[in-house]
């Protein structure tokens, strides 16, 4: 089992950022804002390797080694590109200069509109826009360097390309040709794309790519979250149950239907299984925000040990994990003041197939 973990750039100042949010914006400023709103709410989230900057290589090493130590593959970068116009590029730039930092890594490209959604409003922040062969070209030209790195991960001898909505792309599969194209005649043997199922119910039943991702906790919390969002549009019925908010669902049953979904999905290409290790995005959300309620370490080691086993039956050896350092969303891999070391310590004793004596 090869875990790629989601990556999270947006852990330094950009000028758009402290443009929107304010000067000096970077995650951490949502990630510290946590306030715990029920009995046994684990915030705010508190990092054991200090509120870091993505523009620091000692970041970055340590990241590196705390991945390779414990059994993770690699990261999957959050891509941002918008016709030419790119955001949060720094982290990947550096990782790309700094080539004896030994980390694997791919671009997941997160081709969505940036909305001001945190404080309640929709405020279109900058819309994702497309062009023809144009913008196809310059968006390979600027990602080439990386997909020609060592440590570019590959599948089937291709660098893989993750995009998050490849359907919401005009066409999207003449791209595709066209970066296949590219990518021949600059050497390479093609480009593995990995397409996103967000949801039980997103048409992925003729897939553009090489890939289906299976995007978890999305798809195994979706019946659950279902019941919440409908309270949520009647405020009637808010001012009576004030106590359900924020939004708890059970790990448990996310993590059962996370296997299910898993053992019965069927894909006509490659399948990338999806896993997460919780979440909770009350830091940015308030009470307006939800959590997965009642993980634990050892939760999270015994279901990933089912995953495995499903990986091992189906020889689908990749999983996408949700996260690396999505501290703001309650998702990260990184030891926190709390559990500590834990969940790493969980993925290596997967890995190994027994339990880890330090």
């Amino acid at each position: 089992m090869k875990i790629i973990a989601y990556y999270l750039p947006q852990f330094h100042e950009i000028e758009e950022n402290n443009k929107w949010w304010g000067q000096g914006f970077t995650e951490w400023v949502n990630v510290k804002k946590g306030k715990p709103l029920y009995k046994g709410h684990y915030q705010p989230k508190e990092p054991c390797i200090g509120y870091y900057c993505l523009e620091d290589r000692t970041t970055m090493e340590i990241q590196a080694r705390l991945a390779n130590e414990n059994g993770i593959y690699g990261m999957a970068f959050y891509h941002y590109w918008f016709e030419g116009k790119l955001l949060l590029e720094k982290p990947i730039q550096n990782l790309l200069k700094w080539k004896d930092i030994p980390m694997h890594y791919m671009f997941f490209w997160a081709n969505h509109d940036w909305i001001r959604s945190w404080n309640g409003t929709k405020e279109l922040l900058i819309r994702q826009t497309y062009g023809r062969e144009h913008d196809w070209e310059e968006h390979f030209k600027f990602m080439l360097p990386y997909l020609k790195d060592q440590r570019y991960i590959r599948i089937d001898g291709m660098p893989a390309i993750g995009i998050y909505a490849l359907s919401q792309i005009p066409d999207g599969s003449e791209m595709i040709a066209y970066w296949h194209e590219l990518a021949r005649e600059r050497g390479l043997d093609g480009i593995y794309v990995v397409e996103t199922k967000m949801t039980p119910k997103s048409e992925t039943e003729q897939p553009k790519g090489n890939a289906i991702t299976l995007r978890q906790p999305n798809i195994a919390q979706y019946n659950s979250l279902r019941v919440y969002e409908k309270v949520k549009k009647n405020p009637k019925i808010q001012k009576f149950i004030p106590w359900l908010y924020p939004a708890k669902i059970d790990y448990d049953r996310v993590m059962k239907e996370l296997i299910s979904y898993s053992e019965e999905y069927k894909a006509s290409v490659d399948l990338i299984y999806g896993f997460f290790v919780g979440w909770d995005n009350t830091c940015r959300h308030g009470k307006r925000g939800f959590v997965i309620k009642g993980q634990t370490p050892e939760k999270f080691k015994g279901y990933l040990e089912r995953l495995k086993q499903i990986c091992d039956k189906t020889g689908n050896e990749f999983v996408l994990l949700n996260a690396w350092n999505e501290w703001g969303e309650g998702m990260y891999l990184e030891p926190d003041c709390r559990d500590g070391m834990a969940y790493l310590k969980a993925i290596r004793e997967v890995q190994m197939g027994g339990e880890v004596i330090e």
